[in-house]
């Protein structure tokens, strides 16, 4: 969840300022400790394991192309919390962030050096009664030790949870937005099932989507096939699984109307990803906000035709074909390493 005031998330061009390049990343990881939710030794051994993971996940989703570093807070420096953690709210659903930020940024050890960071993670210690949300503050934070260019936070029951910390990161370092659907209230992962990890940090396809790592710099040209109005009627196209670090194309793109985007791409069960092997084809509207379902399912391409539409709130139609505003997309052979689909345009 980005509770960013100042610095905008986007799926789209211009991409919004970051705290740095999306080539790397130096995150400081500093414990909260509490005298209602005291930080623990098995908290500490359990968060290195979910960094290691954390800086696995995003170098495989860059292909290579982004170097993470991170340091760790040692335990005897996790920072003391002047008040209780049900006073922050930590409790409830919602937490006070920024009073968290506040309060932990002025109290940590000016030994830390923390404006030598990126960025920090705020980490409470794992309790399944602490029910917050982990949150992110995009905006820079003036602190005694200087400036810090962002922070998520992060325990409770989702505590040590690398894919947790992962998805409030995307916020602030990459400027993603919020993928699910919070129309009506509290409905989540609702027009795009749950692939990426912006959409459903606990779901089952956590790989991120050609569309974001093309906004990132992560693909190459080559590897995105446009389809313009000068394009020809009818093209074929091969399309290497998104888990696949190589230098085939990843992401067939087609421009609807102003902000929005057809998206063709991969998806392979392995990776990060569990899911049936399909070609994913979703919109990408760069005009709804985030929180409000920007990116929408249009269906899971197949040549299996056992397969059934999942059944959840928003059905994801399943098929070998599929047609969206004037495009029909086929998908005619599939492998363990890709697609072959045809683009026709009316």
């Amino acid at each position: 969840m980005d509770l960013s005031q100042t610095r905008t998330a986007s799926l789209g061009f211009p991409r919004p300022t970051t705290i740095g390049s999306y080539s790397s990343l130096n995150i400081a990881v500093l414990p909260l400790t509490f005298t209602d939710l005291p930080y623990r030794e098995s908290d500490h051994a359990a968060l290195h394991d979910a960094m290691r993971e954390f800086k696995k996940y995003f170098e495989a989703m860059s292909y290579g192309r982004t170097i993470i570093s991170y340091q760790v807070v040692a335990l005897a420096d996790a920072v003391v919390m002047p008040v209780t953690a049900r006073t922050y709210g930590a409790f409830g659903e919602d937490i006070d962030l920024e009073r968290v930020m506040r309060d932990s940024l002025s109290t940590a050890s000016s030994s830390l050096k923390l404006a030598s960071y990126d960025m920090v993670a705020l980490e409470m210690a794992r309790s399944d009664s602490v029910r917050f949300w982990p949150v992110a503050y995009t905006n820079s934070i003036e602190t005694p030790n200087g400036r810090v260019g962002g922070a998520v936070l992060a325990g409770g029951w989702q505590g040590a949870n690398w894919r947790a910390i992962a998805h409030e990161v995307g916020h602030v370092w990459l400027g993603l937005e919020d993928l699910y659907d919070m129309t009506p209230p509290p409905q989540y992962d609702g027009t795009f099932w749950e692939y990426d990890l912006m959409n459903s940090f606990r779901g089952s396809a956590p790989e991120l989507t050609t569309w974001h790592r093309f906004l990132l710099g992560w693909l190459d040209d080559s590897q995105v096939r446009c389809i313009a109005a000068t394009t020809p009627r009818k093209t074929t196209h091969y399309l290497s699984a998104v888990t696949d670090r190589n230098s085939f194309p990843k992401m067939v793109a087609k421009v609807l109307s102003p902000g929005r985007t057809l998206v063709v791409e991969s998806r392979r069960s392995r990776g990060y990803d569990k899911v049936n092997d399909s070609v994913l084809v979703y919109v990408v509207d760069s005009t709804r906000r985030s929180g409000d379902g920007p990116i929408e399912a249009k269906a899971e391409l197949t040549l299996n035709k056992g397969r059934k539409p999942r059944q959840d709130r928003y059905l994801i139609p399943v098929g070998s074909s599929i047609r969206i505003e004037g495009a029909t997309i086929r998908l005619v052979s599939s492998s363990k390493w890709g697609d072959l689909v045809e683009v026709t345009q009316r």
